[in-house]
């Protein structure tokens, strides 16, 4: 795969992730809302993330350091939840902020691992 075929597909990736986070919320909360809920609630979370790693360059290298995906995951997760509250003016309990944290985290770090592995046991093949 080109290299920046790679990097896209992993910015995708992680804009599916952050897209299957606001879905599932969407899906256990409010099923019945429109179109219009789902972007007003997925745009600061795309914004965020993106804001972050963009700069830090995280999807500039094949093999991105594990640290700029952390504070990516960090600040673009702070940032987006800023936003929610100043700007969508939306609630932000504590208990969103933990499941934002873990399940952005979880599937951020999750797809890259997966693929780590796949491409380890690939090469032991």
């Amino acid at each position: 795969m080109q290299p920046r075929t790679a990097r896209a597909l992993a910015a995708g990736i992680d804009a599916i992730c952050l897209a299957l986070f606001v879905a599932l919320g969407r899906a256990s909360h409010d099923p019945e809302s429109g179109l219009a809920w789902y972007f007003t609630v997925l745009w600061p979370f795309l914004v965020g993330w993106f804001v972050v790693a963009l700069p830090l360059r995280l999807y500039m290298s094949h093999h991105a350091s594990w640290r700029v995906l952390a504070v990516t995951w960090f600040a673009g997760c702070a940032i987006a939840l800023l936003l929610r509250v100043a700007v969508t003016h939306r609630d932000t309990p504590l208990v969103f902020i933990i499941v934002t944290f873990c399940f952005i985290g979880i599937v951020t770090f999750g797809w890259r691992l997966f693929v780590r592995g796949l491409g380890l046991v690939r090469s032991h093949e």
